[in-house]
């Protein structure tokens, strides 16, 4: 993967030829990109692994793999005591990626989480449905809810199953916001 003026994010090893540590970083590069991580952000992170582990082909590298990650856009590496966004350099950023969902949680007695909300009216409680998202103190999927909307009113599934019509309208946006590949934070 080449960027006009940057050079390769993956440098060949031996002059124009890739060696296959070469290709497995690529192959590892082109998944990150795929991930929606810019390849500037890529390129960047690379260097800071290079850095970081002294390795030239850190995406090669077995335990050095087992600390990436990406979240939407960001590349991420769990580094010393967190995690940090490599792409940017390395400036500390696993808390504001998940705080977002961590905001979401419900908690039991023993302080593990139990119940994800990331919306209001919408609920993943692995005790109903199996984890399937529904609409808060229901048993009533969204993924239900969507498909009642390809044939009927929102105003006819409320009466119907007894729920609001903001209640369908936040079951039909959660399931617009999967489709659209958003994901599950409000």
């Amino acid at each position: 993967m080449v960027a006009e003026g940057n050079g390769p994010i993956v440098e060949p090893t031996h002059g124009k030829a890739f060696s296959f540590v070469d290709l497995v970083s690529l192959a590892v590069i082109a998944e990150v990109c795929g991930r929606g991580v810019p390849e500037a952000d890529a390129r960047a992170g690379v260097r800071f692994l290079e850095r970081e582990y002294d390795q030239v082909n850190p995406l090669a590298h077995r335990e050095i793999l087992q600390t990436v990650a990406t979240c939407g856009a960001s590349f991420l590496a769990k580094l010393h005591s967190g995690w940090y966004d490599i792409g940017k350099g390395g400036q500390g950023a696993f808390e504001q990626v998940i705080r977002v969902y961590l905001k979401s949680l419900d908690y039991d007695d023993l302080g593990v989480a139990s119940i994800w909300r990331p919306h209001p009216s919408i609920a993943l409680d692995p005790r109903i449905q199996a984890g399937t998202p529904c609409i808060a103190g229901t048993r009533i999927p969204t993924s239900t809810i969507a498909e009642l909307l390809e044939d009927e009113s929102a105003d006819e599934i409320a009466a119907e199953y007894d729920l609001t019509v903001d209640q369908i309208q936040a079951a039909s946006d959660f399931e617009r916001r999967l489709s659209d590949g958003i994901g599950l934070a409000a």
